[in-house]
């Protein structure tokens, strides 16, 4: 239901100038603080990559060394449909993180730098969004919305995982598509730049962008059939920007077979090993709209609240149509809020669709990652909330005076409430993976500290690397933890893959190796088993304990030189 261009709001000017608009470069300034605390925190705790984000940390030194990465980080697809293997969209990702990191000389301050720059970027957009939709009220609603996502998922949206790029670039998605709803012109390219990095990061979020993409791609179209133009140059700059985000997939499309695209779609054809119960995705989705409580998620309920919610945001959008449909006068600030109420409800739809066509064992907790979305509706239904309760006021003859006062008392609920519930013990998600990245990150430094030093020296230190192994902890976490610090010291590092495709690391494949090679070989055991004799003679053994096993679990790495 778009607002018509003659609503569009035009008091609030394009020009960022500070002294313009004080409000919003306030805001944005303390909102960044928790941005940089996490990313000075990080640092000093001492975090490497490593696991997924060490694979990252690879791919973002390889687009700037001249192996350019054509498609994202690999799935869990196979564990969804048996035989398919699909790629996350694309890599864009590895190549805007991976310009600071290269001019960092490849230190971690500098990858963790990049993380930052692109969660500052997406805050910015999201609340200047929000800012020029529906002035301060538009800018705090959004602003509470930053601060339930910091609660929620706290310092890990500083790391490269590529899950927690989607949560602010759904946000500001979400929050570009309320301002093209209103009729603002020339926002097509940062609207594409906003999809295409939330699309290409993960698989879970991808329809809900894409779906959003579809929704304002079919409203442009529907405002040209009526007369209502683009900006000049904006069909241009769209699609100049689009190629430039998309360069990579449809490279590799014409490149690999098969290709992405095509395991993509099966993916989405196919029949899934467990489809998600469409009434387990509704209970699990109304937990992400009131997600300030644990209660009803740990009972395994639907949110009472969430589903008040909803009534109101169906009220909202009823009686706009009604005034419209009686050719009523609407006030233009209730006329926005609701505007923005219709993307919330769009959001939850494509939400809840992605949440039941995702399957096998991780398939209700890629939900979360799209926990923007019904935070994001959640924030649209407060603010019509507020400008309906203020129009009341002002029908019923409230002086200036207390609808001032009213005012100040919706805005301090606006920030300070989100910041109370989300951050407090008992709310709803926290960051279900920080405990266990905390403790590989320990396991990782532990076997690093020792053992690439070694390989530095002599008769190692000129030798191509090969690494392989076995053990979720010794092979998924420290193996690519140690692949990763080798590569950025220059060293030539090959190990072997399980993923039978070949578009994301194929010229690291030891077969590519010619005569001597130094091979590091990770292996672990649980506190209650012995080790297996080695394949093969190793020149030295080093042993560590496994932090992840409550017994005595250890991680043994064995080094040799090879000729082969």
């Amino acid at each position: 239901m778009p607002t018509s261009p003659a609503s569009i709001r035009t008091r609030i000017g394009r020009r960022l100038a500070v002294r313009e608009h004080l409000w919003f470069w306030t805001v944005f300034a303390v909102l960044l603080l928790p941005i940089a605390w996490w990313f000075v925190s990080r640092l000093g705790e001492g975090w490497l990559p490593q696991g997924d984000d060490a694979m990252i940390a690879i791919r973002a030194h390889d687009a700037w060394t001249g192996h350019w990465p054509l498609v994202g980080m690999r799935s869990t697809s196979d564990q969804t449909v048996d035989g398919v293997f699909a790629y996350h969209p694309g890599p864009l990702e590895f190549y805007v993180i991976g310009l600071p990191y290269l001019l960092s000389s490849w230190h971690v301050w500098g990858l963790l730098l990049g993380c930052a720059l692109v969660l500052a970027a997406f805050v910015g957009v999201t609340l200047w969004s929000g800012y020029r939709a529906a002035g301060r009220p538009g800018l705090l609603v959004m602003a509470g919305a930053t601060i339930t996502l910091y609660g929620l998922f706290g310092s890990v949206l500083v790391l490269p995982w590529n899950p927690w790029p989607t949560v602010f670039g759904l946000l500001a998605s979400l929050a570009v598509a309320w301002r093209m709803l209103l009729g603002h012109r020339g926002l097509w390219p940062l609207f594409m730049v906003c999809v295409s990095w939330t699309g290409q990061a993960h698989l879970g979020v991808t329809p809900v962008v894409g779906l959003l993409g579809v929704w304002m791609l079919a409203l442009t179209l529907r405002r040209w059939w009526r007369g209502y133009r683009s900006a000049p140059g904006a069909v241009s700059k769209t699609l100049m920007v689009t190629l430039v985000c998309w360069a990579g997939p449809m490279i590799e499309v014409v490149t690999y077979s098969p290709n992405n695209i095509g395991e993509i779609l099966a993916l989405t054809t196919a029949e899934k090993t467990e489809d998600t119960a469409r009434g387990q995705a509704w209970v699990h989705l109304s937990q992400m709209m009131f997600p300030w409580t644990r209660r009803w998620r740990d009972a395994g309920e639907a949110t009472w609240p969430a589903l008040v919610l909803l009534a109101v945001a169906v009220l909202a959008v009823a009686w706009r149509w009604r005034d419209r449909r009686l050719r009523r006068r609407i006030d233009p600030d209730v006329d926005a809020a609701t505007s923005a109420v219709v993307v919330g409800l769009f959001a939850l739809v494509a939400c809840f669709w992605a949440g039941t066509r995702t399957g096998g064992d991780l398939r209700i907790v890629y939900l979360d990652f799209t926990m923007a979305g019904p935070v994001f509706f959640t924030a649209a239904v407060a603010l019509w909330g507020f400008h309906r309760a203020r129009l009341t006021l002002q029908e019923r003859g409230e002086t200036p005076a207390r609808l001032q006062q009213w005012g100040r008392f919706a805005a301090a609920a606006a920030l300070v409430l989100p910041a109370v519930g989300a951050t407090s013990g008992w709310a709803s998600v926290r960051t279900f993976v920080e405990a266990g990245n905390e403790v590989n990150t320990e396991q990782a430094r532990l076997v690093l500290d020792e053992l690439v030093p070694v390989l530095q020296k002599w008769p190692y230190a000129d030798l191509p690397v090969q690494l392989e192994g076995m053990g979720f902890t010794a092979w998924g976490s420290v193996g690519p933890a140690v692949s990763h610090e080798l590569i950025v010291e220059g060293r030539d590092v090959y190990y072997e893959s399980w993923w039978p495709k070949s578009a994301d690391d194929d010229h690291r494949r030891p077969r590519d190796i010619d005569g001597q090679r130094v091979v590091v070989r990770f292996e672990e055991r649980a506190g209650d088993t012995g080790w297996a004799d080695p394949q093969e003679p190793a020149d030295e053994t080093f042993t560590y304990p496994l932090l992840t096993d409550e017994g005595d679990g250890e991680i043994r790495v064995l080094v040799s030189v090879r000729d082969e």
